[in-house]
């Protein structure tokens, strides 16, 4: 026994020490620099304790930036659970048209996130944008100001530009669940007369839990991490509207040299970030159709 700890150890040690030196040290220096009042470009910090804490807990801005973070967490999660659920059961039967559906709604994972920004900004621009174009012809109602620079507009072209760029992932991240699924079970139900509705949601989607977890927590995850989207497609703007916690982190920190004032919503976007994950595990980690196995699922 002894022989296969050192064995584990000793293959976990530099995935551990690498995590330690790049995520842990970086989370602890953000906890300490929250507590001063500091340029970031000067030795001279000045102590100040919680109070960028205690400012950012009640400033407009951040307020905005969670009303957005929780904007793309229930509407888009769901948006792109419903979506890649559906589209990956279209998708199961394999055939050439599955094969290039499949291809195209890859396509935004291959690709950098800054890429997928200026795409959006390009089809949204107010004088030369596709849509934009599209919408004119049709004569449909635009905005003087094009979508991008109005005030809920603007949250929804990035709502929707995070589904279009996520949703790639789910539908594979799905078909394979469903692939995974035992054919006699679909074919026993099949004989028993069950409609498809009634298959789907009492043998599917209980079967696909395992999966479902993984999809939701991928989902924090990617909400929580969003920047360069934002940032590249709204700037954050208009005034602040589509702002979110890093790209308010980037505007403190590297456009007006107040680490300090970053470091207290680097804090809060910690905190908010493992607060999600716990709820969701604590919701979604035991498979309610097989409790007793739901730790190994």
């Amino acid at each position: 026994m002894k022989g296969r700890a050192r064995f584990i150890i000793g293959f976990l040690s530099p995935a551990l020490l690498l995590y330690a030196g790049l995520v842990g040290l970086p989370l602890v220096q953000s906890f300490y620099y929250s507590m001063f009042n500091w340029r970031g470009v000067s030795p001279n910090k000045a102590f100040v304790g919680a109070k960028n804490l205690q400012t950012y807990a009640t400033d407009p801005i951040m307020i905005t930036a969670a009303k957005n973070q929780s904007l793309l967490l229930i509407c888009g999660g769901l948006m792109i659970l419903m979506f890649a659920v559906s589209i990956a059961h279209a998708l199961l039967v394999p055939s050439k048209t599955s094969k290039v559906v499949q291809s195209i709604m890859l396509f935004p994972q291959v690709v950098s996130m800054v890429v997928v920004g200026i795409i959006w900004q390009f089809m949204l621009h107010p004088r030369y944008g596709l849509l934009i174009s599209v919408c004119r012809s049709l004569h449909l109602p635009i905005p003087k100001d094009g979508v991008l620079g109005v005030t809920g507009w603007a949250n929804l072209a990035v709502l929707i530009a995070f589904v279009w760029q996520a949703i790639g992932f789910y539908v594979m991240l799905f078909g394979a669940g469903l692939r995974n699924i035992d054919g006699e079970v679909i074919e026993a139900s099949e004989l028993d007369g069950a409609s498809g509705w009634t298959r789907f949601r009492k043998i599917t989607w209980p079967l696909l839990w395992s999966v479902k977890r993984v999809a939701v927590i991928y989902v924090v995850a990617n909400v929580m991490g969003t920047f360069a989207l934002v940032q590249l497609l709204t700037d954050a703007g208009p005034d602040n509207a589509t702002q979110v916690f890093l790209t308010y982190m980037f505007k403190k920190g590297w456009q007006q040299n107040q680490m300090g004032q970053a470091s207290a919503i680097a804090v809060y976007s910690f905190i908010i970030a493992m607060v999600l994950g716990a709820v969701v595990w604590r919701v979604i980690g035991r498979n309610p159709e097989n409790p007793r196995r739901s730790s190994a699922i």
